[in-house]
């Protein structure tokens, strides 16, 4: 036993010593990434603002001086020329256009005016029109924001080395617990992970449940909800693939069909057969962003994340607010009403549900409008909030009302992709919630979305 307590220590002050040096380097490159990151959103930031700054075939000078003021105290020197090549403005005029309090502070943390290395051009774009060329490149830093990133090296490297000692004289009593308490869960872990890779995504997570967990308990937990999520995963691909067969070969067949019609001489019209191809076309593409809709949708299925307090007015009245004007242009109005309440939820799913909700609502109401209200609910003896969005639209007949949350169901005189709805039902699911639906045909229709 003692021996291979013997071999478990030097093993784990080997492994230690191994990840502690693999953490410096992950740590070290994670850093650099998020300056660069940084770097890289200021840079983008730049590059909106100088577009921005070209209005009506005219550069606004005032706007591009405080761009590039701003671009040198992020920074950067930059210089832009139009498509003749000819100078519009450089980093260097604004230089000396500063006063010299300004001056001399920027001059105490870079060094002004030239940056270092070769300038890299962006093309500068407005409304798809190429304008110009914006060239950037690093101004050199100096003073205190230099010494911080350098601290941040140097007691990252101080706090690995200590936690190496640290982790070298508890080894012995971390090999026991290893042996002892971690051996089995371990192995049922690596069992399970081995079933995922063959691709069994069933995995059934321990009846018992401990009061207070420990990592390995965490582990497990967080392993079954991955596991959880794979699986659905894999059924939504395979759900998803199948639709997209379906929906691909109507199209494909009658663009074939038509092509075949035009080869035998059966069709001489070739204006009909091109409107034909152009319509199955155009039904594809609308097919496609489709399907670009709902894995924008699946990608928030995926990620656990973290909920967050929002106050349910402003964030009904933000998501209302950016359609009322389209619903007004199409002769609709748009009410609102419900209290300033404070929630814990999901902001970026539930905004992906009420805009589908009303996106819905805008396409089948042709006279009167939509009406959104919220409050709080009870459900079970929990405290829980619902939303609704009821619409004086065509309706649903109440045979359809079964499939209307149907992938790709679309009704006789649908216009949709048939998503919509089958993303807001999904998305609720995940946030534990629940839709309800209550509707008659050429009345209109009431959507509630309960949490």
């Amino acid at each position: 036993m003692r021996t291979k307590l013997f071999i478990a220590f030097i093993f784990l002050v080997l492994f230690a010593l191994l990840s502690n040096i693999v953490f410096a380097r992950l740590i070290m490159r994670d850093f650099d990434d998020f300056v660069n990151g940084t770097r890289e959103d200021h840079l983008y930031w730049i590059l909106a603002s100088v577009e921005g700054s070209y209005k009506n075939g005219i550069w606004d000078h005032h706007t591009l001086h405080e761009t590039l003021h701003w671009g040198l105290m992020l920074g950067f020197e930059t210089y832009i020329d139009d498509n003749s090549e000819n100078r519009i403005l450089s980093s260097t005029d604004v230089v000396f256009s500063m006063d010299s309090y300004m001056l001399r502070r920027m001059k105490s943390f870079l060094m002004l005016p030239s940056g270092k290395g070769k300038f890299i051009w962006y093309p500068l774009y407005v409304e798809g029109k190429e304008i110009g060329k914006l060239y950037v490149r690093p101004l050199e830093r100096i003073g205190p924001v230099l010494l911080k990133e350098e601290i941040f090296r140097k007691r990252g490297r101080e706090f690995l080395v200590i936690s190496f000692l640290m982790a070298g004289g508890g080894a012995l009593f971390l090999s026991v617990l290893f042996t002892i308490f971690l051996s089995t869960p371990v192995r049922r872990l690596t069992a399970a992970a081995e079933k995922i890779a063959k691709g069994e995504f069933l995995f059934r997570r321990p009846e018992k449940r401990r009061k207070f967990k420990d990592e390995i308990d965490r582990l497990t937990d967080t392993f079954g909800y991955m596991a959880e999520a794979l699986q659905r995963e894999d059924l939504l691909r395979r759900h998803l693939t199948s639709n997209i067969t379906h929906e691909l070969r109507t199209p494909l067949t009658i663009i074939r069909g038509n092509i075949e019609a035009v080869e035998d001489g059966v069709m001489s019209d070739t204006n009909e057969v091109l409107r034909n191809i152009n319509s199955e076309v155009l039904r594809m593409i609308s097919l496609v962003e489709g399907i670009e809709d709902i894995t924008r949708a699946e990608a928030s299925f995926f990620r656990k994340g973290e909920t967050e307090e929002i106050d349910l007015h402003d964030f009904v009245e933000s998501v209302a607010g950016s359609m009322r004007k389209l619903v007004e242009e199409k002769g609709l109005f748009m009410k609102t009403g419900g209290p300033s309440i404070v929630v814990r939820t999901y902001p970026e799913k539930l905004h992906i549900i009420l805009k589908n909700l009303l996106a819905n609502a805008y396409n089948y109401t042709t006279k009167g409008g939509i009406t959104i209200t919220w409050d709080k609910h009870r459900h079970d003896d929990a405290e829980g909030f619902y939303i609704s969005v009821k619409d004086t639209g065509r309706g649903i007949e109440q045979e359809n009302i079964a499939r209307i949350f149907e992938r790709f169901y679309r009704g006789a005189d649908s216009t949709g992709k048939g998503l919509g709805l089958a993303i807001v039902k999904e998305l609720a699911e995940v946030m534990d919630g629940k839709v309800e639906v209550e509707s008659a045909s050429k009345k209109g229709t009431k959507f509630t979305v309960k949490f």
